[in-house]
């Protein structure tokens, strides 16, 4: 009678830290009324948004010298990286560069253009709800408490790896408009930015402030936080233009035949291209970029140079970490695709700045 109560009380101690911890991590899926606007999109069907293409996990077919296993393991004891880094503190930054890119990791960046500050897919801490998961092997070059004065948040998508509910609560009494995709504002909402300072984009909806549009564009992939969210929100990739500069930022993609073609023929070239190169596999082919198809994005959006992103610093994939940005270096190299790797925190200054081959 006694062990049971010993358990009984450890269940309602895991139930009280999961309501109270895990819960809000997970946001809030839209309502029918929130989705309203979408109902006729061609990518829209009985309540979710459409992949373009299939997205399917077959373990059997997982690829890779770890195994599913291994893999899985990794998601609670990561491998810790000591990668070369910059610190970053808030006097780090000054008036924002007509161009420039610091990385923070994984699929997070800085980016300077049309003299504003923007951020994508800010996660600094692990990627996952719980926080024993999913961990970096690289902590970030800056603090939450040192995030420079941001105008723009660019989120892709909802998975836990680009957006964290630390991160936004951090930003949610600033200024900063958070650009989000379709059906994503309300758990925005949800975790206290002001609704007016969120603006949604559908593919090939623009926000314009000063000398910067933003535009949402076509991407190949999935969203979900929980059990029954699955595609419920969409996801983006985007294109940033001043006036005389021109940025693309990927987010989350697998390839497909048409939408980097359009995006390099509607808005390009691009001085840079933030392009996700890492987390494919063969078990899940339509997910993520392949190396070779990263390059090919590059080559499509007409990227007068290309930074990888979504890499390096969480193991979503069973390969060494950095046999992804050797693979997309060589092949780069190869078809003559100018391919850069800041440093962690570096501040980079595309066509200006040389990279080293730092990862090797």
């Amino acid at each position: 009678m006694k062990m049971l109560k010993i358990l009984f009380l450890l269940l309602l101690l895991f139930l009280g830290w999961a309501v109270f911890f895990v819960w809000p991590q997970l946001g809030s899926a839209p309502t029918e009324q929130d989705l309203r606007p979408y109902a006729e999109k061609p990518y829209f069907k009985d309540g979710r948004f459409v992949p373009p293409k299939n997205m399917s996990v077959h373990s059997e077919k997982m690829t890779g010298s770890s195994g599913m296993m291994a893999f899985l393991l990794s998601a609670f004891f990561p491998e810790k990286l000591n990668l070369p880094r910059e610190t970053l503190h808030a006097d780090s930054f000054g008036t924002p560069a007509p161009l420039a890119v610091y990385w923070l990791g994984h699929s997070s960046f800085i980016l300077e253009i049309g003299g504003k500050r923007l951020l994508t897919d800010p996660v600094l801490g692990n990627a996952a709800p719980i926080p024993f998961m999913f961990g970096r092997r690289a902590d970030a070059p800056l603090k939450r408490s040192d995030i420079p004065q941001t105008d723009i948040v660019l989120i892709s998508h909802n998975h836990y790896d680009h957006l964290e509910r630390s991160t936004v609560r951090a930003l949610k009494n600033t200024d900063a408009v958070f650009i989000v995709p379709a059906g994503l504002g309300r758990t925005l909402r949800g975790w206290g930015v002001k609704p007016q300072n969120i603006r949604e984009l559908d593919w090939g909806d623009s926000f314009q402030t000063d000398n910067l549009t933003v535009t949402a564009v076509p991407a190949s992939h999935y969203t979900g936080r929980n059990g029954w969210d699955k595609n419920k929100t969409h996801w983006n990739g985007y294109v940033l233009q001043s006036k005389d500069k021109r940025a693309y930022f990927s987010g989350d993609t697998g390839y497909e035949e048409t939408f980097f073609k359009q995006i390099g023929q509607e808005y390009g070239p691009f001085d840079v291209a933030l392009i996700e190169i890492d987390a494919w596999n063969e078990g899940w082919p339509n997910l993520h970029l392949f190396p070779h198809q990263a390059v090919r994005v590059a080559q499509e959006t007409r990227a007068k140079e290309m930074i990888p992103a979504h890499w390096g610093v969480f193991n979503l994939a069973a390969h060494p970490w950095n046999e992804s940005v050797k693979t997309t270096a060589r092949l780069a190299q190869e078809q003559n695709v100018k391919f850069s790797t800041p440093k962690l925190g570096e501040k980079f200054l595309p066509g200006e700045t040389v990279s080293s081959r730092w990862w090797e």
